[in-house]
Parts: C-alpha cells; structure tokens; sequence
C-alpha cells in the first residue's frame, strides 16, 4: 500500500538499459519504470529523441506534471529554449539533466505533503537545502510579500491576499531547471526565455493545487507579475488590464531582486534601485505603485 504522502512516478526509458542507472533513493518517492501508476502524479519520458507521438499519449495522464527527460546533448542552449517552449505549450516540462530531475521531483515531493497552494509555497521556501535556493526563493519571496503588503496599505488596500500573493508569486521557479535557476553566469536570451517560463508553470501549478474556490489575486499574482505597461513584460505581454496585484509585485519583485545578491552578481545600492524604478514610472511600472513605493522604502 503506497503511502498517501509519497510522490508516485511513472518513468518511461525508450531504452531499458539505462533503468539500472536510474537507482533513485529519494524519501517518499515511488517510482514505477513498468508504468505501475494508473494516475501517477508525475509522468516522466526519458529519451535521446525527440517523439512526441510517445510525450502526447501521457501528457494529461498525471496529476501534476507531464516531463521529458531529454537524455541528449543539447549544442547549444538555443535548441534547448526553443523545445522548452513548444513543450510547454502542450503543458510539458522539459528538463535535459539528471540533477535537475531529481531537484524537481524532491520539491515535487514536499507539495503533495501540502494542503493547498500556500501550504505547499510555505513547505518549499522553508525547506531550502543551500545559500542559492535561500537567496533566489526563501529571501525574495520573504521580501517581496513584505514590500507588496506595505505598498497595498499605503493604496489603501487592505486585503490580507496582497501580501500572500507576494509569497506564492514565484512558485513556478520550481519548474525551472535548477543548473539554470542557480547557475552562477549572467543569463543569455535562450536563458532568459526558459526563465521566463516560471509565469505559466506557476498558474499550471496554482490551478493544480487549489480545490473549490480559486483566489482571482493569488492566482493574477503568479500569472501576471512581469506584465508591463509599456507591453513588454511576460509572457502574455499585454499593456492594458494588467491587475493591481501584478503592478504592486511588478515594483516589489524588481527592488527586492536589485537589492539582493545572485550567485551570477553583488547586490545594487537601494538608491540605484529606487532610482531605476522611480526612472521607469509611467514605462514599466504604475505611477501610483511607484508613488506608494517610494513612500514606505
């Protein structure tokens, strides 16, 4: 009887000679290679090809995730967004190293130990395991709650969601390959797409882990925060109906990720920062956000 907390995964290897490498000891983890698991709640498809005939016939039979193991070696990483991207839109991660599977599915593990989206947020940000992960998702979602619930009071809003959002923002970091999402060298363009993905992974996740009732600011928090007025944020890249929740964590998530060290660069100066956002009022950012902003930093 499988254990209701663990993780159970269906892993499919085209070629059954790699399934002795695959020896993974991960606590509460069930991983099935003979697809054991009628409805697992990761689906995994391992190959050097890329078949997406085999990735179609099991990507909505998961509970959570859909995810191909790319066992190959991407030339450049161009190759690597370009598919990760057309994945995605079929709701499939992809993922082109071991470690960034296993960091995945860990983290995969300390949701279904959850209830609900702010559970499951709060387990992953409290069980960080090193400096890269404290920096890059327990601090900044830390501070960018904090600093979006004091820009909410200062607009008058008083709504406890505001600050809950700025927590849960960034949960489909998880999503991201890890060798990518810590890596300590400046993102390229190809990097910063696969980035970018965080937006949608995060609303695929909110929708997956809320039962009943669905909180519209919770939910415009995760899918809307790099929407910007000028119409080039992401990934929707809309000007007009941005949400008030997306425009306060938009200023809150640029300060707090200026003023904090990244394992690719030092922090900025708070007056760099604040002088770069006040610069972009009107272009990027709300101008009574901004407002609010400058008056409670």
């Amino acid at each position: 009887m499988i254990k209701e907390t663990n993780l159970t995964v269906n892993w499919d290897i085209d070629n059954k000679k790699f399934i002795p490498l695959r020896n993974i000891k991960l606590p509460n983890i069930e991983i099935s290679f003979e697809r054991d698991f009628a409805y697992p709640d990761i689906w995994i498809y391992e190959s050097e090809e890329y078949n997406f005939e085999a990735i179609y016939k099991i990507k909505d039979r998961a509970k959570y995730f859909t995810v191909f193991f790319a066992r190959k070696f991407f030339y450049n990483i161009e190759d690597f967004s370009l598919l990760a991207f057309q994945l995605a839109s079929q709701r499939v991660l992809l993922f082109g190293l071991y470690e960034d599977v296993l960091f995945f599915l860990k983290k995969m593990t300390s949701i279904k130990e959850s209830a609900g989206v702010i559970t499951a947020t709060k387990l992953l940000i409290e069980n960080v395991e090193d400096e890269n992960e404290i920096l890059i998702i327990q601090r900044h979602s830390q501070h960018v709650s904090e600093l979006t619930h004091k820009i909410a009071m200062m607009l008058g809003e008083t709504n406890e969601d505001f600050k809950l959002a700025g927590y849960i923002h960034d949960i489909g970091k998880i999503c991201i390959p890890a060798s990518l999402l810590f890596s300590n060298k400046t993102f390229d363009d190809q990097k910063v797409k696969i980035f970018q993905l965080h937006t949608l992974w995060g609303e695929f996740l909110y929708d997956r882990l809320t039962t009943g009732h669905i909180n519209k600011t919770l939910l415009d928090s995760v899918g809307f925060h790099h929407e910007r007025l000028n119409g080039r944020g992401y990934l929707r890249g809309i000007k007009q109906n941005i949400p008030e929740i997306a425009k306060i964590i938009a200023v809150s998530d640029v300060y707090s990720a200026l003023t904090s060290d990244r394992p690719y660069r030092l922090s900025f100066d708070k007056d760099v920062a604040i002088t770069y956002i006040v610069s972009k009022a009107g272009e990027l950012f709300d101008p009574a956000v901004v407002e609010a902003f400058k008056k409670i930093i």
